[in-house]
């Protein structure tokens, strides 16, 4: 019998082997509850992805319009919660100066890699251990890397269009290849 006169005939009190059980079945449970917390947090990586702001012209390495130094501030505003550890740019300065608003609040040196090696960079994202990522790239290019991450191929990016802003979920376990992606559009073109 479970129960003995002294114990009111409490199960926990009156079975050792009960105790223990629970005691290593909650131990478990809790072991399980603290890796699947931890395996979720250190699973997943989210890459943002955008184009460079409004450039002032067509040169080769044009600088940002004014409109364009408005929508990189509105980029890191937008951002300014996303937790954001790392941040790529082409070794160009619109890129550069895109991403600057942002890296100037975390605080964060941005990576550059030449525009010529985008094999490069998508080799930079895939290694790389930051949860969360800005990416500022070219828009004859972005679709390339975008898809070669595992997105989806996006139509062809506009000259003049500088609002798409692209979310890649990455799992960071090879062996499971769960992806997000999310097309949106981010601070108002100018009218």
């Amino acid at each position: 019998m479970w129960c003995n006169l002294q114990a009111q005939c409490n199960p926990m009190e009156g079975d050792p082997f009960f105790v223990n059980s629970i005691s290593r079945i909650a131990t478990c449970v809790f072991l399980m509850l603290v890796l699947v917390t931890h395996a979720h947090a250190q699973g997943a990586r989210t890459i943002f992805l955008v184009r460079h702001a409004d450039k002032i012209s067509d040169a080769p390495d044009a600088l940002l319009s004014s409109a364009g130094h408005r929508r990189a501030e509105c980029l890191a505003k937008m951002l300014a919660d996303a937790d954001i550890q790392q941040i790529y740019t082409s070794d160009l300065q619109r890129t550069q100066q895109t991403a600057a608003p942002l890296a100037q609040q975390r605080q964060l040196k941005p990576v550059p890699i030449p525009l010529s090696k985008p094999d490069d960079l998508i080799e930079e994202i895939r290694s790389g251990k930051a949860a969360r990522v800005l990416v500022v790239w070219h828009g004859g290019t972005l679709p390339r890397v975008l898809h070669a991450l595992g997105a989806p191929e996006i139509p062809t990016i506009a000259d003049a269009e500088y609002d798409r802003f692209f979310i890649l979920t990455l799992a960071q376990n090879r062996e499971h290849s769960a992806l997000s992606f999310t097309v949106l559009r981010y601070c108002d073109r100018e009218k």
